[in-house]
């Protein structure tokens, strides 16, 4: 049987069984059927054949996710996008992907995506029928989604991932967590046009559990602090930064009954999630690490200890390879590694083909035991201990060289940290002058005491990873990912 026929089954057998919580109000999986019936048939009026684009705007409601199960259903692929971004870079995925059929749980659309020639738009609000049918057949190199990424380069790339892709990522997953079984409830903290979001929706309705929606046009940090009280909810994935912004309100939290909090996205302190343990002082704490053109997830690390948190500088590891997937670390002339940090490369049937519609190679190829493997080249340097463990350590394209020495960024932000505890840093390299890069930090806080800081960082490193200016700011910009955006602090501070 394939994925998506999987799929259907388990919300045939469970359709007495809540799938989603929206506003309060829960969806069964037999009224989540419905919904993706209906749609499904708007697809298939419009469409013909299978294996075509549709996109898909993600807003934060029931329809959205019935619009990814129909499309699934159909035989097609679906491409999100989300409505707060501009109409510009939605054009543009439009015509690069070649996208000609739109669904929407609302009507006003052009204003998102203007009036691209042959685009036919599908509004599937409120739309349910009770005539369920198999899904059409799958094979394995089906297209199940293409996600916009733009990497280190600021160019987007797009990224195509198909059935096999994603059904291993799933079995991958529920081999290292099959405790998540139908009781859990699993709040789905991320952006649709996020890989990460698989984890949260797409796992839990494997497993026939109920997932849990932020509602829509409310300050999103605040809501996810709001439901992660209710004490129904048992799992979520973060990101760090999540947790960055709650600090304030921590003390008038009470998470618990978390049974898992699961991050992924950023690199994860040490220094925060001890911050942060009295909240949750028996929730297991699992640290999710994957780049998207490896389908979400390829390692974690469940911690068994928290007194004896497995980290490297500062930054806690993020585990062991997944089922099936297969690893190598490499120096910059492409020579395999092994006691040493370089880059991470990654192989296995999580791994896209590569890059649609780009002539952009992100793979090498090795020789592994007599045979000639494609590996991911992911940016990520790591390091691996004796057991097996592996270590972010930062990304090649974060290395950045300050007259000729080769600097690290993370390295800098780790020590920033232990001199100020329970702030959040980040450091960014910008050229002060075309072609003279110097670096800059940003602390949460106002009340920073530059010279003592510098002061502090210069009994430890050396003059060059030094920043050349500090920024108190009242609050690090997050991005409606949950990660940090850089990119603001750069243009609201560095840019003149």
């Amino acid at each position: 049987m394939d994925f998506i026929k999987s799929l259907y089954n388990t919300f045939i057998n469970n359709k007495n069984n809540r799938a989603f919580c929206v506003d309060g109000k829960d969806i069964s999986y037999g009224e989540f059927l419905e919904y993706i019936n209906g749609t499904r048939e708007l697809l298939e009026e419009a469409i013909p054949g299978g294996n075509n684009p549709v996109g898909i705007i993600s807003y934060d409601c029931i329809e959205t996710y019935a619009a990814i199960f129909a499309t699934w259903f159909s035989g097609n692929y679906f491409v999100p996008l989300n409505p707060k971004y501009p109409a510009e870079r939605h054009i543009s995925t439009i015509e690069n992907i070649g996208i000609e059929y739109l669904l929407s749980a609302k009507t006003h659309v052009n204003e998102l995506v203007g009036n691209p020639e042959k685009l036919q738009i599908i509004i599937n609000t409120n739309i349910k029928s009770e005539i369920s049918k198999e899904p059409a057949n799958a094979q394995n190199d089906q297209r199940m989604y293409v996600l916009t990424t733009s990497g280190s380069t600021g160019i987007p790339k797009y990224v195509p991932i198909n059935m096999q892709n994603i059904a291993s990522y799933c079995s991958g997953f529920m081999d290292r967590f099959p405790e998540l079984q139908s009781d859990a409830c699993v709040l789905e903290t991320y952006d649709l046009t996020a890989d990460a979001s698989f984890t949260s929706y797409l796992i839990p309705l494997m497993a026939g559990a109920c997932v849990y929606i932020l509602p829509e046009d409310q300050f999103k940090f605040l809501s996810i602090a709001k439901l992660l009280s209710n004490k129904r909810v048992t799992w979520v994935k973060l990101t760090p930064s999540v947790l960055s912004f709650l600090s304030p309100y921590k003390l008038k939290l009470d998470f618990k009954h978390l049974k898992y909090i699961i991050f992924g996205g950023e690199a994860l302190p040490v220094s925060l999630l001890k911050e942060w343990l009295p909240i949750f002082p028996d929730t297991r704490i699992v640290n999710h690490y994957g780049p998207t053109e490896t389908s979400v997830g390829v390692t974690s690390y469940k911690i068994d200890d928290m007194k004896n948190i497995r980290s490297m500088d500062g930054i806690v590891s993020i585990g062991k390879p997944f089922k099936g997937v297969d690893f190598v670390i490499i120096d910059e002339n492409g020579n395999e590694v092994s006691n040493q940090k370089g880059e991470l490369c990654i192989s296995g049937k999580q791994v896209m083909k590569g890059y649609l519609n780009s002539d952009i190679s992100p793979f090498i190829y090795l020789e592994i035991n007599d045979k000639r493997v494609k590996f991911y080249r992911t940016g990520d340097i790591v390091k691996k201990d004796k057991d097996g463990y592996i270590y972010y350590l930062g990304r090649t394209d974060d290395q950045v060289k300050i007259e000729g020495h080769r600097i690290n960024l993370i390295e800098t932000e780790n020590k920033v940290r232990d001199l100020l505890p329970g702030h959040k840093v980040v450091m960014v390299a910008h050229d002060k002058l075309p072609g003279i890069q110097r670096l800059y930090l940003f602390v949460e806080g106002t009340a920073i005491d530059k010279l003592k800081l510098k002061s502090g960082l210069a009994e430890n490193l050396p003059p060059k990873m030094i920043p050349e200016d500090i920024y108190p700011v009242s609050k690090i910009p997050i991005t409606d990912g949950g990660k940090i955006d850089r990119k603001k602090l750069v243009n609201d501070y560095l840019v003149h």
